[in-house]
């Protein structure tokens, strides 16, 4: 039983078949026994499939946690030690220590607040527990309420053909523990590789020592960054800046380390979020960059608490941090400052020349977020989805452009983000782009990757349904299998619009001091004995000019230079890199940033999902992509 299943039977815990006893006739102890019997008898029954196993074993779990809730993090961790590796359990699942990263006391709030057996027990089950149930049908909201109609005299304004220029940052995961020569290529499943103390071979065998594929100085494929990688991209951001006059920068988030619990604390996390921000201001100067947080960025792990669940005040500390650091560097004012305390990290700013930049964060619309899994047929338990609508109709009113920021993409793959929340942002995109709302600008995926959000439903993805464009950035960490990587966009000075997004690169494998050649080296656990060939290293990252979207996705320059790259140029290229065998290969070799391990990407499968991912900007448009496409098997690209 795996630890995901586990989690489940965690996330779990209960039944609606077994009576808790009141907690006046048991003792701590002994209620403790009670719920991990009680799991491993739903666990073992032959009357319940498993989806009744599993809202069965959320009822029992819910009533647990209402008579005690400090008892659920030692079921969790007694079940774990039945099921799975003892040395991860109490570090997976203790519960109610502050300081210390750990899911037992957030399964806990969130089995008091769910309905086990409707549908926020039917999406738990699917999401979080192996797909126990079947997905649920997305809830139908109608959300025409929170806005007036729409303005019949609501116009794109002209541009003057002048641009100027914004960078886009996303995803550095620096790395605190990067230990240049450790282990570059380690096995065990739930440790980061480049750090002391880990090494290739079966987990936890401590007679495997010798290191396989040493970490290089300037990072390696299946880890995160060194702070060299951290400083040397923003080093060149700003050299490259010095003839572009960047006027702001974005950045979608993700500045922590991809580690496991036993390592992480609050104070390491705030420890890498105050270095990145340094670092920014350090090399960026006094451009203002606008973030937002990534799922690493919270603690524990891509949890955040809405307030009307009652446990914001455990999460309330990541605002007023970055808040005040944001605002002490200048990036933001004192009344954004106090807006982002109050509204999840979330903000809106006016930039100099007019443009509205939203900032939302998107753990709370993340699918590991524990808290996203309770009053599902509520459109909007945090309040953030309809402080977004003020937003835009304010802007709407007085003719302000918004880009909308957040980390996790609404559509794309299914495995990131909640159905039910990116329902409420396909309505709210549908009623306020193309004329308020200009683009969407995400992280999270590493990979160089768009989406076109299409009006209605996403039963009709026609060129005249074509709204807006989700930019989809690449990330610094090379982590797993790509370049390091960044970009800034020409944008248009009246309409706010892309007109061009020009990308840099570095070669990694250039620093090393072995050749990789083949893909299949990067495998962390079949190849554990390969002799790498040697070779002379760059002394230094070399960051280079990848390629120019306007010029790569319009080949034969068809579309018009005054222009801009907007959903229809984005639709049109959507059939160009779908049905061009060298327009597939252009994009998968700028989604991996040219690295030894770009995919081949021909089957047609692989095709299918590629034109369901470009094409749906939420989530349930690309199972109504999917559907219509006859695809069986999602591939993740």
């Amino acid at each position: 039983m795996k630890l995901q299943l586990l989690l489940s039977a965690g996330l779990a815990l209960a039944g609606s078949l077994i009576k808790v006893p009141d907690t006046h006739y048991k003792g701590h102890d002994e209620l403790v026994e009670y719920g991990v019997n009680a799991i491993a008898e739903l666990y073992n029954s032959t009357h319940l499939d498993k989806c009744g196993k599993c809202l069965s074993a959320l009822q029992l779990g819910k009533t647990i946690a209402l008579q005690n809730d400090k008892v659920i993090p030692e079921i969790l961790i007694k079940l774990c030690e039945k099921y799975h590796w003892e040395e991860f359990c109490t570090v997976e699942y203790q519960g109610f220590n502050f300081g210390v990263a750990s899911k037992g006391a957030h399964i806990a709030n969130v089995l008091t607040l769910i309905d086990p057996t409707g549908i926020d027990g039917e999406y738990l089950c699917y999401y979080q527990v192996r797909k126990s149930c079947p997905l649920p049908p997305t809830p139908k909201y109608n959300l025409t309420g929170w806005w007036p109609e729409k303005p019949k005299n609501l116009s794109l304004p002209k541009s003057d053909g002048e641009t100027f220029n914004v960078v886009h940052l996303s995803d550095f995961h620096v790395d605190l523990r990067y230990q240049v020569g450790g282990e570059a290529n380690c096995t065990g499943g739930y440790h980061m590789c480049c750090v002391d103390a880990l090494h290739n071979g079966p987990a936890y065998k401590a007679n495997y020592t010798d290191i396989v594929l040493p970490a290089q100085k300037y990072g390696s494929y299946d880890c995160d960054i060194p702070q060299i990688l951290l400083e040397d991209s923003l080093a060149n951001v700003a050299k490259i800046g010095q003839n572009l006059s960047f006027e702001f920068g974005i950045f979608t988030g993700d500045m922590v380390s991809h580690d496991i619990d036993s390592w992480f604390s609050l104070a390491k996390i705030i420890e890498s979020e105050e270095d990145v921000y340094y670092n920014m201001k350090k090399y960026l100067g006094d451009i203002p960059i606008y973030s937002t947080f990534g799922n690493h960025d919270s603690f524990p792990y891509a949890q955040q608490a809405q307030n009307r669940s009652g446990f914001l005040g455990e999460f309330i500390w990541n605002a007023q941090l970055s808040a005040d650091l944001w605002k002490d560097y200048g990036w933001i004012d004192e009344e954004t400052q106090a807006e982002a305390i109050h509204t999840y990290g979330s903000y809106a700013v006016n930039t100099k020349r007019g443009l509205r930049v939203i900032s939302l964060d998107s753990n709370l619309w993340y699918q590991p977020n524990y808290y996203n899994y309770w009053n599902m047929t509520d459109p909007d338990t945090s309040g953030l989805m309809k402080w977004l609508v003020d937003e835009l109709v304010d802007a709407e009113k007085k003719g302000i452009r918004v880009w909308i920021m957040a980390h996790v993409p609404t559509g794309g793959g299914t495995g990131n983000a909640m159905p039910h929340q990116t329902e409420v942002i396909r309505q709210i995109v549908d009623r306020f782009a193309p004329e308020t709302i200009v683009a969407l600008f995400f992280g999270h995926t590493h990979e160089d990757q768009f989406n076109v959000y299409y009006a209605g439903n996403g039963t009709d993805n026609s060129l005249e349904n074509a709204l807006t464009v989700g930019w989809i950035s690449q990330s610094v960490t090379p982590l797993h299998n790509y370049n390091p990587s960044w970009r800034y966009y020409e944008v248009d000075t009246k309409t706010f619009e892309i007109v061009n997004s020009i990308n840099y690169y570095a070669q990694l494998n250039k620093t090393f001091e072995y050749d990789i050649d083949k893909p299949e080296l990067s495998n962390s656990t079949t190849f554990p004995h390969i002799t790498y060939p040697p070779r002379k290293p760059d002394d230094k990252l070399d960051w280079i000019f990848e390629y120019s979207a306007r010029d790569v996705y319009d080949p034969d320059h068809k579309w018009p230079k005054s222009a801009p790259l907007n959903a229809t140029f984005w639709h049109n290229a959507i059939q160009y890199i779908v049905n061009n065998k060298t327009g597939r290969e252009d994009y998968l070799r700028y989604e991996y940033r040219e690295s030894p391990f770009v995919p081949d990407g021909s089957s047609p499968e692989y095709i299918k999902n590629m034109y369901c991912y470009f094409s749906s900007g939420t989530v349930p448009a690309v199972y109504e992509c999917q559907k219509r496409q006859n695809i069986t098997k999602e591939i993740w690209i």
